[in-house]
């Protein structure tokens, strides 16, 4: 019944949907400014390893029936105290998978006599560990510069692709406001991770460069389904042009919700129960998600109205 009742009134609240959407832009404007110029790491959004480069490491404690709590940060606190590698210790990021796995990150490149020795020192702290477990990977100086520079060039040629698509199958006027909307949706995705990287730390990866590629093809989808709409029901037109533009998304818009709504949940699911390398993927596929049936519902129809 809620859906059947949908009716926003597109024209009275157009200003309402600018100003929105421009606080969001705004908010995420100042979070690439800052993130680029006063944060240590000096980029628009907080590089992981798999493309700065780096050391990464997985290991299991050994709890004989439950495992103590501890934070990272007074692991780190310790180990600041105790180990003799200052230099390494300041470039160490410790978190917890789970109350079991402990994800030890590191930009530094550790030879095996410096790992060995950096667990070690860790194991004093929270106690035994199960080196039968024990997972590490190493990310080249070249290597994760390559992989930056792949996840841009796929965004950029799929960003062009969709452009093309778009040019073709709408008019100019059509297409600017559905790739506008695109554009609106990515970047602020992109600004609040920016945002997440300066108060939480978070790294972005590869698999978020797979996220933003995602949300770009599904944002174009749900705009064009409207703009579809919009301009078939032009083309027999009854009402005057805005009313057109209303009835059109009032008819998409359960369609459109719906999608929504069913994608989501198993990326809610992803997010409580899924892997920890799956969570800021699933977090932010979700973000794109309601972002973009945001911009597909109310912003591109506002751009084409009439004053």
């Amino acid at each position: 019944m809620l859906m059947k009742s949908f009716n926003y009134d597109l024209v009275k609240n157009k200003k309402k949907t600018f100003v929105f959407s421009s606080f969001f832009i705004l908010l995420s404007l100042i979070g690439i400014i800052y993130s680029t110029f006063y944060t240590s790491y000096k980029r628009p959004i907080n590089l992981g390893i798999d493309f700065e480069g780096g050391y990464e490491l997985r290991i299991e404690r050994i709890c004989e029936i439950k495992c103590t709590d501890i934070s990272p940060d007074k692991i780190l606190e310790e180990l600041i105290k105790s180990s003799s590698q200052q230099n390494i210790i300041n470039n160490v990021q410790l978190k917890f998978l789970n109350k079991n796995d402990l994800l030890i990150r590191t930009k530094s490149f550790l030879n095996p006599k410096e790992s060995e020795k950096l667990i070690n020192d860790i194991e004093e702290i929270i106690g035994p560990l199960n080196y039968d477990n024990l997972v590490s990977r190493e990310i080249g100086p070249k290597l994760g510069p390559k992989l930056l520079k792949d996840a841009s060039i796929s965004l950029f040629i799929s960003l062009l692709a969709i452009s093309l698509y778009i040019n073709i199958r709408f008019d100019k006027k059509y297409a600017f406001f559905a790739l506008l909307a695109l554009f609106h949706d990515l970047f602020i995705v992109f600004g609040i991770f920016s945002w997440l990287g300066i108060i939480l730390s978070i790294e972005v990866n590869t698999l978020f460069a797979v996220s933003l590629l995602t949300i770009a093809g599904y944002s174009v989808n749900d705009t064009v389904v409207i703009f579809d709409r919009i301009r078939e029901n032009l083309k027999s037109q009854k009402e005057d042009y805005n009313e057109t533009i209303q009835k059109s998304v009032n008819e998409s818009f359960r369609r459109t919700t719906f999608t929504s709504i069913t994608t989501l949940i198993p990326l809610l699911a992803l997010i409580l129960y899924g892997s920890a390398s799956l969570f800021w993927f699933s977090l932010s596929l979700s973000l794109g998600i309601i972002v973009g049936s945001y911009s597909s519902i109310l912003l591109a129809p506002s751009f084409l109205l009439k004053d």
